[in-house]
């Protein structure tokens, strides 16, 4: 069993210092523009800080056996540090000490959820800050841009499994992370384009692309996109759908004599789960007789499976279409893509490993029946992370619900916040809010770190084997 070596981890996150002045320059620009002093002050400090100590790095090699669990947990401790580090900006918001982590980890796991009493009071800066901060929480999970930093070698390629998803297909992960890299930003600028051209306003058409691409979910209004038209709604909503697509699908279609989009799997998983959206919620107000507005609750439940968490318009509050929200929110979008949840496709491998459960008995005794995934069996080392990222996930919710129960929040409204936490969706039925108690704050903050990161990555930072080695006794 390997362990992580405390020495090589602090020199890998110094090598990752200059992340600081790309996570929080371009809202320190926008800030010294607009005159927030304040909180350009307050941006400086960390660019400052991460520069140090990249400069304090630079010299010093890597070692070429970077070990998985080094890798896995740099990439944890990364996430942390980009939202502890985004505290004094949002403080000088005018927000306390948790309530400035909760909103910067809901940034940099592209979460959505807000606790801040009065955004539109905000300059406009703050605004770029949370969507960037957003697009590039997505941007490092979609396509391991820490093999970018890193450079070519033994060490992109460990940071680079434990962050890219098929790396098989590409014969680098440097390469691979370019090209995902070059989907995702043409992404962004096509529909921050289309968005600025539906408001008329082009500052907040890229903030809302930002966040839409990267299945973020923060707006510059407080609402949402509720006072937006139906247009500029539906164009988010899009966006946030291709976010939800792997991004694998976009580089493949952007090579010379590339697949076409609609013959990539993930975007036909994508697209069924978007019909299936769009029938259960007039399905689900006909059979029970609720009343709601069917097209606000149909574009709020597609931003659901997405996890992008926008709402235009209010969330409805019959049991049974909160439900719905609640199963669709934990499925989220799929593999490879910027959204949270558990994935379209593992929950397709969960569906027909249920479905080979029930044909079992039905074989001759010798018969040899793996479980198969589009012809080929399924490796069975895939079966144990699926079933541990399950039980991992149900346990989260289980006691973040208890927490939020134990402050006495109804029932059904505090399980969809905590399951739109966990899966970093950002919709909200008021539970999560500015009088959210300073406690809450910082376990629901653990959650979305927990659910961005997929739960491993984090549990093994806090697992006492990761860093000593278990003493054997021979008798």
């Amino acid at each position: 069993m390997q362990r992580a070596r405390p020495g090589t981890l602090a020199l890998v996150i110094a090598k990752h210092g200059a992340l600081a002045a790309l996570l929080f320059g371009p809202p320190l620009i926008w800030a010294l523009i607009e005159g927030a002093n304040a909180l350009a002050a307050a941006l400086a400090a960390p660019i400052l800080v991460g520069l140090v100590a990249a400069l304090a790095a630079h010299r010093r090699p890597l070692p070429d056996d970077l070990r998985g669990v080094e890798a896995m947990v740099a990439i944890a401790l990364l996430f942390l540090l980009a939202a502890v580090l985004s505290i004094p900006g949002f403080m000088a918001l005018g927000l306390g000490p948790a309530s400035a982590l909760f909103e910067g980890m809901s940034a940099i796991t592209t979460t959505g959820l807000s606790v801040a009493p009065d955004p539109d009071s905000w300059p406009f800066a703050a605004h770029v800050l949370r969507s960037w901060m957003q697009w590039c929480g997505g941007l490092a999970m979609a396509t391991a841009v820490l093999a970018l930093v890193l450079g070519p070698g033994p060490a992109a390629k460990m940071m680079g499994k434990a962050g890219i998803d098929d790396r098989n297909r590409i014969q680098s992960a440097r390469s691979q992370a370019r090209e995902l890299l070059g989907a995702y930003a043409l992404l962004l600028v096509f529909f921050g384009v289309a968005i600025s051209l539906a408001l008329g306003n082009a500052a907040e058409g890229f903030v809302l692309a930002l966040s839409a691409v990267s299945t973020g979910g923060f707006a510059p209004r407080s609402d949402s996109l509720a006072s937006y038209g139906l247009g500029a709604q539906t164009l988010v909503i899009l966006a946030c759908l291709c976010g939800a697509v792997s991004l694998l699908a976009f580089t493949q279609m952007l090579r010379r004599n590339g697949t076409p989009l609609w013959a990539s799997a993930s975007v036909r998983r994508v697209t069924l789960a978007t019909l299936a959206c769009s029938a259960a919620v007039p399905l689900v107000i006909w059979l029970t007789g609720t009343e709601a507005d069917s097209v606000p609750t149909i574009l709020n439940l597609i931003s659901a499976l997405t996890t992008a968490g926008y709402s235009t318009g209010a969330m409805p509050t019959a049991p049974a279409l909160l439900v719905v929200f609640v199963l669709v929110m934990i499925v989220g979008g799929d593999r490879g893509s910027t959204a949270g949840g558990l994935k379209l496709s593992r929950m397709g491998t969960t569906a027909r490993a249920a479905r080979h459960a029930l044909t079992l008995p039905r074989l001759p005794d010798r018969a040899i029946s793996p479980l198969r995934q589009n012809g080929t069996p399924v490796d069975d080392g895939f079966l144990v992370a699926l079933l541990g990222l399950i039980i991992l996930y149900i346990l989260s919710a289980g006691a973040v619900w208890v927490v939020l129960l134990s402050l006495g929040f109804p029932a059904l409204p505090a399980l969809f916040d905590t399951v739109s936490a966990l899966s970093t969706v950002g919709l909200s039925t008021g539970v999560i809010g500015p009088d959210l108690p300073p406690g809450a704050q910082i376990a629901l903050s653990f959650a979305m770190w927990l659910g961005r990161l997929e739960f491993i990555a984090v549990i093994v930072l806090f697992l006492p084997g990761t860093w000593t080695r278990r003493l054997r006794w021979k008798g």
